[in-house]
C-alpha cells in the first residue's frame, strides 16, 4: 500500500489545485470564501473518516500538542499564502517556484532524520534544486506575477517544515488525528483571522467546486501522512517531486493554459530525477 500511497498524495494534491483554480478563474471566488469552504469541508470529511474507522481516542501530551499547534499553524500560513498566489497567477506560471517545495521539505528531513539519509536521496534534491533555479530564472514576469510569486514562496517556506512535524508527531497521534486537527485548526484560524464579510458570494458555483476541492484535498491529508508513516519523509518528498508535472498537465489539458516551455521542461527534468532515484535505490 505504500506505493499507493505516495502516487495517491501526488494525484490529490494536483487534483485540488486544479478545482482552485476553475473556482477562481471561472467563479471569482475569494480566497477567503474559498479557505473557509474547503476546510469546512476537508473537516466535515476527516470527521466522518475518524467516525468510519472507529479510531480510538489520542492519548494528549504536551509534545504532542506542541507538534499540532506548530502544525496548524503552518498549515494556516501556507494556505493564506498559497490562495493568494492561486488568485494571482495561473497554474503553470506557478510551477517553478512550486517545484521548489519538495525539495526544500527532503532537504529539511534529511538534516533531522539520519536514519532517513542516503546519498542518492541528497543528489536528487541538490538536482531538484538546480533544476527549480534554472526554472525561476528563465521566467520572466511581470508586476502583478511577481506579487503572486512572493505570496508563493512564503507559502514554500512554510510547507517545507510540515512534513517532518508530520513524521515527529506520528510518535504520538495517528494519520487520520493529525490531519483532522490540523484541518480543524486552520479552520478555526480562518474563521477567526479571515471571516467571510459578505456571505452572499456563496454562490451555487462557488460552493460546489470549494466543497469538491475540499473532498479531494481531505483524501490527500490522509494519505500523504500514511505515505510518511510507510516510507518516511525524504522517500514521499523524492515522489512529491512528480507534482509539478501533474499539476503542469493539469493546466495545460484540463484548463487550457497557456503553455510554456520552460515549465514542460523543468517538469520532465524534476520526474527525470525521481525516476532516477527510485531506481538506483
Amino acid at each position: 500500500m505504500g506505493l499507493f500511497y505516495l502516487f495517491a498524495s501526488v494525484l490529490a494534491e494536483s487534483a485540488g489545485y486544479a478545482i482552485d483554480r476553475v473556482n477562481f478563474r471561472k467563479n471569482r471566488i475569494g480566497f477567503r470564501q474559498s479557505m473557509f469552504l474547503a476546510f469546512s469541508s476537508m473537516s466535515i470529511c476527516l470527521l466522518l473518516y475518524l467516525l468510519f474507522i472507529r479510531q480510538p481516542l489520542p492519548h494528549p501530551t504536551l509534545a504532542a500538542l506542541g507538534l499540532v499547534i506548530a502544525i496548524i499553524l503552518c498549515s494556516f500560513g501556507g494556505n493564506a499564502f498559497d490562495s493568494l498566489s492561486l488568485k494571482v497567477d495561473d497554474l503553470s506560471l506557478r510551477e517553478p517556484l512550486l517545484d521548489l517545495q519538495p525539495v526544500l521539505a527532503g532537504l529539511v528531513a534529511y538534516v533531522i532524520f539520519p536514519d532517513e539519509r542516503k546519498v542518492i536521496s541528497l543528489i536528487a534534491f541538490v538536482a531538484g534544486a538546480l533544476v527549480v533555479r534554472w526554472g525561476i530564472h528563465r521566467t520572466k514576469l511581470r508586476k502583478v506575477q511577481k506579487k503572486g510569486m512572493g505570496y508563493l514562496l512564503l507559502c514554500v517556506v512554510l510547507y517545507a517544515g510540515m512534513p517532518s512535524l508530520y513524521k515527529l508527531s506520528l510518535h504520538y497521534l495517528s494519520p487520520a488525528y493529525i490531519a483532522f486537527f490540523r484541518v480543524l485548526g486552520t479552520f478555526i484560524l480562518t474563521a477567526a483571522f479571515l471571516p467571510v464579510k459578505h456571505m452572499c458570494g456563496f454562490t451555487g458555483r462557488r460552493v460546489r467546486y470549494a466543497v469538491a476541492s475540499g473532498i479531494v484535498c481531505s483524501a490527500g491529508a490522509i494519505v500523504s501522512l500514511y505515505a510518511i508513516q510507510s516510507y518516511g519523509v525524504v522517500i514521499t518528498m523524492l515522489f512529491s517531486m512528480l507534482g509539478p508535472a501533474t499539476r503542469y498537465l493539469a493546466g495545460q489539458f484540463i484548463l487550457r493554459e497557456k503553455v510554456r516551455r520552460i515549465e514542460v521542461l523543468s517538469s520532465l527534468m524534476l520526474t527525470l530525477t525521481v525516476a532516477i532515484a527510485a531506481f538506483m535505490k
